[in-house]
């Protein structure tokens, strides 16, 4: 069980989607900045890989402080991105190549839109990991969008 749970997630810690400097000012408030349906997102996925998901890790001492939400001090990614809302993470599943985490996705794609996924990034601009958010969407069109960052 996470030490601090966000949005009832099973797996999740709150210090996963932020970063460590937003972590500092906010504490447990920081869930604020967090959309619950990318947390949803996570831990669906997290179910269906059986393998450990990674979103930020520094308060574990590991190497990732980017890879959810996106405070203004942060140089990382497009001034306009949706990390920058708190809808988006940049996910790692050990074991899983992004390729085969989009397989995954696409297999479960009912359940994952469901959770609110809309989008994901093309596999040609995120080798090491995936990005999913949960943008609201201009139609309803169903189906989960792929865009460049």
């Amino acid at each position: 069980m996470p030490d601090y749970p966000i949005h009832g997630s099973k797996h999740f810690d709150l210090r996963e989607f932020v970063d460590a400097r937003t972590w500092n000012v906010l504490g447990v408030k920081a869930a604020w900045l967090i959309d619950p349906k990318i947390v949803a997102i996570c831990d669906l996925l997290r179910e269906k890989s059986g393998a450990p998901v990674t979103v930020n890790n520094w308060h574990t001492a590991g190497g990732y402080d980017s890879s959810g939400y996106r405070a203004i001090w942060d140089n990382t990614g497009g001034k306009l991105s949706q990390h920058r809302c708190g809808r988006a993470a940049d996910v790692k599943v050990k074991g899983l190549i992004p390729l085969r985490v989009f397989q995954l996705i696409q297999a479960n794609r009912a359940e994952f839109e469901a959770s609110g996924l809309t989008t994901m990034e093309d596999l040609r601009f995120t080798p090491t990991w995936t990005h999913l958010d949960c943008r609201p969407r201009l139609e309803e069109k169903a189906g989960i969008l792929i865009v460049k960052p």
